[in-house]
């Protein structure tokens, strides 16, 4: 749903404030004695955070980290406690909508990518959120002081609205989705000022309440989730809705906006008679549809799902679901714990005509994917079971079954999920490195940072197990993991990329949907290498960083990793360790 509409609306008639959060939490505080809080659509500030970084080359983490820091330094300096959700659960038909945009958006960026490549020019590729910002963004959060983070079970939007409509101390939620305008009670919504410095210490907003919004359009505020269904329904298809606003408009009058003529036609009138008015001869057709958007801004009561498996199942599934509404798991272990569609989506290159002949990465990760189904459903009843993934390939979006079979190793135990994540840690990582593997657990646990597990992982299941990573193409990977902890966020900001390589884009999302792999893995075995806020992509990746060093690579033939290296010749050893572990054949 867009909220897009109730902001426009909002910012043509001035109809909010500009205020300094520091004086509305004191004054919150003096009055009710609580401490002022504030629900973040994490998504939504991710997008906000990262809105001067790169976007095309993988990712830029230790720079985001930074950004995160910061704005909740700002928060707390202002006396403010924020609980950030994050999405969770994705519903079946919502899921298929997802994966089918996300297929046409990246056909877009390849198509563009294509043709700037080919002029040997900076590409101007539309912007795609990097895919690994959100889950370090759960991670960052969650260890921030005064903050708290959440993982939505059921819908996104009404979640964060129904959580900031009966919370006693919730000043409103910080978002740029008007949407949340239109649910019942929320106090009110706040949005960052898109010129805020990094520098700056205070923290002011701009304040929207949806009183005020409805008081200028001269309807009551239970009114807007029809004038919201009216303007931008989500199930009524484009041609449609543009025939419709033409009605009204002419009915209505115009006015300035077409929101001031729909909102003359939802204040008056019936459901139906709004549909006939609407869309003529075709208003039975649509009104079940206007009438189930309209009643999506009502909260819905949480039902428990029955679990037809044994009680002890039920317990685990039941450990996992609290595990995941604090933010302390991944949201896809939930997802499948719970038997959903799960979603594998397209990224860049996946759909282009590349030379490695690849259809789809979700396919050629799928074998991880199913060993960490086994160990996740190990209690969950007699095998074999199916897990159903929806993969986006070039033609279409596909639906596999993945049948998962509950077969280990001799060597290797499964306790059970809630004795494995209490108990010995060396049955751990004998579980982690048979999903992942990796020959030797001893060779990983002697890896220093333990974060470069992750990379090694990773990289040794590409290149031994899928093939599709080089020998010289892991060096590079290796050089980023072991180097990029002695470079600055400002130093790797301040890092051009004269050209972008299609190639190289594809190997850093290639990695990056590895490595978040290889976390839901170890969040699966109860592994952290030792905590999680330590072991995710800044601590190893950048991705300017490895499209500068893969485009000097290059021009070199991909000489071997040597002593003619630029970088420091203390990091050579590691970097050859790092690289022996990754070669360890299976």
């Amino acid at each position: 749903m867009g909220g897009k509409w109730i902001t426009r609306y909002a910012n043509i008639n001035k109809l909010y404030e500009d205020v300094d959060l520091a004086e509305i939490a004191e004054e919150h505080k003096s009055k009710t004695g609580g401490e002022p809080v504030i629900v973040v659509d994490g998504n939504g500030v991710v997008w906000y955070l990262y809105r001067n970084c790169d976007f095309h080359c993988g990712g830029q983490y230790k720079e985001f980290r930074e950004a995160c820091r910061n704005l909740t330094q700002k928060f707390r300096s202002s006396g403010v406690r924020l609980v950030f959700f994050f999405d969770g659960l994705t519903s079946a038909e919502k899921n298929g909508k997802l994966v089918e945009g996300s297929r046409e958006g990246v056909k877009k960026s390849n198509k563009r990518l294509g043709k700037e490549h080919a002029s040997n020019s900076t590409a101007k590729v539309p912007k795609q959120l990097p895919e690994g910002l959100i889950p370090c963004a759960r991670v960052i959060f969650k260890c921030e002081p005064s903050c708290e983070v959440r993982l939505c079970v059921e819908d996104y939007h009404q979640e964060i609205a129904q959580f900031a409509a009966s919370h006693r101390n919730c000043l409103g939620i910080l978002s740029n989705t008007g949407n949340f305008l239109i649910y019942k009670d929320v106090p009110s919504m706040f949005l960052l000022h898109s010129k805020d410095k990094q520098g700056d210490r205070g923290v002011r907003t701009m304040r929207y309440c949806s009183s005020d919004i409805a008081s200028h359009l001269g309807i009551q505020q239970h009114h807007l989730p029809a004038v919201q269904t009216f303007l931008a329904s989500d199930t009524i298809n484009r041609d449609e809705m543009r025939n419709a606003h033409r009605r009204i408009g002419e009915l209505y009058g115009r006015k300035e906006l077409l929101e001031s003529a729909v909102a003359e036609l939802v204040k008056n009138n019936t459901l139906e008679e709004m549909c006939h008015i609407a869309f003529g001869d075709r208003w039975r057709v649509n009104v079940d549809r206007v009438k189930a958007e309209i009643d999506h801004y009502s909260y819905k009561r949480r039902t428990s799902e029955r679990t037809p498996q044994s009680s002890s199942w039920s317990n685990v599934l039941q450990h996992i679901t609290d595990k995941h509404s604090t933010g302390e798991i991944p949201a896809v272990l939930l997802s499948v714990a719970k038997c959903r569609a799960l979603q594998v989506g397209a990224a860049l290159e996946d759909l282009s005509n590349a030379k490695s002949g690849i259809t789809s990465l979700g396919e050629q990760l799928q074998r991880l994917r199913s060993r960490i189904y086994t160990v996740l459903l190990w209690e969950s009843g007699d095998g074999p079971f199916q897990v159903e993934e929806k993969v986006t390939r070039k033609t279409e979006v596909q639906r596999t079954q993945v049948v998962v079979q509950k077969q280990l190793p001799p060597s290797v135990v499964h306790p059970g999920l809630l004795k494995l994540w209490s108990g010995d840690l060396e049955t751990r990582w004998r579980l982690f490195s048979w999903i992942v593997g990796f020959p030797q657990p001893s060779a990983l646990r002697s890896l220093e940072p333990q974060c470069l597990v992750v990379p090694a992982t990773a990289l040794h299941f590409l290149r031994h197990e899928t093939c599709l990573l080089s020998r010289h193409e892991a060096e590079i990977f290796a050089v980023v993991a072991v180097t990029v902890s002695g470079l600055t966020p400002q130093q790797l900001a301040q890092k051009s990329i004269p050209t972008l390589d299609p190639h190289a884009i594809f190997l850093a999302t290639l990695f990056i949907r590895t490595a978040l792999h290889v976390l839901d893995a170890a969040a699966v075995c109860g592994l952290s290498f030792p905590q999680e806020a330590d072991c995710h992509l800044d601590a190893y990746f950048d991705g300017k960083l490895f499209h500068e060093l893969y485009l000097s690579a290059k021009a070199q033939s991909f000489r071997r990793v040597g002593t003619h290296a630029s970088w420091n010749p203390s990091h050579l050893n590691p970097i050859h360790k790092l690289l022996n572990i990754i070669e360890q054949a299976n």
